[in-house]
């Protein structure tokens, strides 16, 4: 995550200072965020926040706690567009006068957001959630363990009906990346931290983070908007694939100073590889989870998400940065997905008879198919016969032998009572 650079040199008077520090207690008393206009006069004040941090201007210690609670009390909007201004505002204006604070201080700021994320109202809770993504690591230092378990369970679907809200599990996602990012960024000093808490965070990324963001893959839940779920499923990817490469990039620099070994490892015969994946945090497991969760998402109904979990599988697959090891029949994988720009990867036409080859794969079959069942059982009429289409293809291919279609038919009966077996119980809120 992008951090602020440090202060510039102030080229303001004293005078023209202390004036602009007090707008914005002025625009409080004036009442100017009520009435007519009250919304524009929100939505510029966490950017005038945002100036004045930026340009270090001097602002004193009663006003700096004013400006705090303008930007809290913004967070708790229920405009989005004001919400975003004001977590943009507090990403700049922690840094610049409020991380040199006492720790009481910055734990109680800490505190008070995290407690947030269990607010019934909906707009507290998805504020809060990017709010303590804006914070820097000296917010999140101590009580790291604490806020990541608390911003997983944020992300996965609220117990009551009452208190279900998409956004708010969107938000929990895109917060706990950005923490994730910024804990894992400082670890890259390896003197800052000592070796058992620096593995004790990979490992909770990897145990729970991650297994979090693999939940988060099955949210199905709709509302009179439609499937709002999507949006949760979109941000999960793309948690997904950041999880993975800061996972990678720990692995290719190795704990306790075992680099070289590591690496070693990466560069075995797969057979050997497979005997030392306790070295590594990216394990055969974490590997073909990853895939398939991309993969049903690329098979389902919604030609966005298609698109999105094709390309984040092609980003995976031909990653010139961090190799992503253990991947199952990674070569039939990288002819599915090629390196290639502007494939059309939401045409159903195009991206069905692609991934329907996965189906021969047993470990990626059923993902395939949990996908695939949506779009067959779908109300949209083109996208239902491309898919079924897709299917019988693969099922009746001419170049296939007779004993081998057998096989084919046989293993998609089994895989499909699998898949009505697992969601049986399924509930889509």
């Amino acid at each position: 995550m992008h951090r602020p650079a440090p202060c510039p040199v102030n080229i303001f008077l004293p005078d023209k200072q202390k004036k602009s520090a007090g707008i914005v207690p002025a625009i409080e008393k004036a009442r100017l965020f009520s009435g007519k206009g009250g919304e524009i006069m929100r939505a510029a004040v966490p950017r005038f926040i945002e100036c004045i941090s930026l340009s270090c201007l001097f602002v004193p210690e009663k006003t700096k706690q004013t400006l705090l609670d303008t930007l809290y009390e913004n967070m708790r909007h229920p405009n989005s567009q004001i919400q975003n201004a004001a977590v943009q505002a507090l990403k700049y204006f922690v840094p610049a006068y409020l991380v040199k604070g006492d720790g009481e201080n910055l734990d109680n700021i800490t505190s008070k957001y995290l407690e947030q994320l269990t607010d019934p109202n909906v707009a507290s809770r998805r504020g809060s959630a990017l709010a303590i993504g804006a914070l820097p690591n000296e917010f999140l230092a101590k009580r790291w363990r604490v806020i990541l378990l608390k911003l997983c369970n944020s992300c996965a679907t609220e117990d009551k009906p009452e208190d279900r809200d998409a956004e708010a599990r969107v938000n929990a996602v895109k917060g706990l990346i950005s923490v994730c990012d910024t804990l894992t960024q400082v670890r890259e000093h390896p003197d800052t931290h000592s070796k058992e808490d620096d593995l004790s965070l990979f490992l909770l990324i990897k145990n729970e983070v991650m297994m979090n963001l693999f939940k988060a893959l099955d949210d199905y839940s709709v509302d009179n908007r439609g499937d709002v779920g999507s949006w949760v499923r979109e941000a999960a990817m793309y948690g997904l694939e950041k999880c993975t490469y800061i996972l990678c990039k720990r692995d290719s620099m190795g704990f306790q100073g075992k680099s070289q070994e590591v690496d070693s490892v990466l560069k075995m015969p797969n057979r050997d590889v497979e005997n030392n994946q306790s070295q590594l945090l990216v394990d055969a497991n974490l590997a073909t989870s990853l895939v398939g969760g991309f993969v049903k998402q690329a098979v389902e109904k919604m030609d966005k998400l298609r698109e999105v979990a094709a390309k984040v599988l092609q980003r995976i697959f031909h990653n010139k940065m961090f190799f992503i090891p253990f991947i199952p029949h990674r070569e039939k994988l990288e002819e599915i997905v090629p390196n290639e720009v502007d494939l059309k990867w939401g045409v159903p036409t195009f991206s069905y008879p692609r991934f329907i080859q996965l189906l021969q794969f047993s470990c990626y079959s059923r993902y395939v198919l949990s996908g695939l069942v949506i779009s067959i059982g779908g109300l949209q009429d083109s996208l239902r016969k491309a898919s079924i289409t897709a299917l019988l293809e693969y099922l009746q291919s001419p170049e296939t032998e007779h004993t081998e279609r057998s096989s084919r038919e046989h293993n998609l009966c089994t895989d499909i009572l699998r898949v009505l077996e697992q969601y049986k119980t399924y509930d889509s809120h």
